[in-house]
C-alpha cells in the first residue's frame, strides 16, 4: 500500500454561524452549571454555609457532606483533560502528516 505523503487526518469542514453560535451557548450553559455544582461542594467542604449555597444543595439534590468523591473525580478531570488534549493535538498534528 502507498503511503500519500501530506494526508492528515483532521477534518476540516466549515459549520454555519447558527450552529456554531448554538454549539457555543450549550457549552457555557454547560460550564456554567458545572460552575454551581463544583462551587457549592467547595462551599460547603469549606464550611460556607449561607441561604444561596442552601438553595443550590437543594436545586441539586446534593448531599451536605458526602461530595468528596465528586470534588476529586473533578479534580483529577481538570488535570487530565488538559495533558490529553495536549497529547492528542501533538499527535494529531506532529505525527500523521498535519501542521508543521
Amino acid at each position: 500500500m502507498e503511503k500519500r505523503g501530506n494526508f492528515s487526518p483532521i477534518i476540516r469542514r466549515h459549520t454555519s454561524w447558527h450552529s456554531r453560535s448554538f454549539r457555543g451557548i450549550i457549552l457555557v450553559l454547560l460550564w456554567g452549571f458545572i460552575a454551581l455544582v463544583v462551587l457549592a461542594n467547595l462551599g460547603f467542604s469549606l464550611g460556607w454555609y449561607n441561604d444561596s449555597l442552601v438553595s443550590l444543595y437543594l436545586l441539586f439534590n446534593l448531599k451536605i457532606h458526602g461530595d468528596n468523591q465528586l470534588l476529586l473525580f473533578i479534580a483529577v478531570l481538570i488535570v487530565l483533560t488538559p495533558i490529553y488534549c495536549g497529547w492528542r493535538w501533538h499527535r494529531l498534528s506532529h505525527h500523521t502528516g498535519g501542521r508543521r
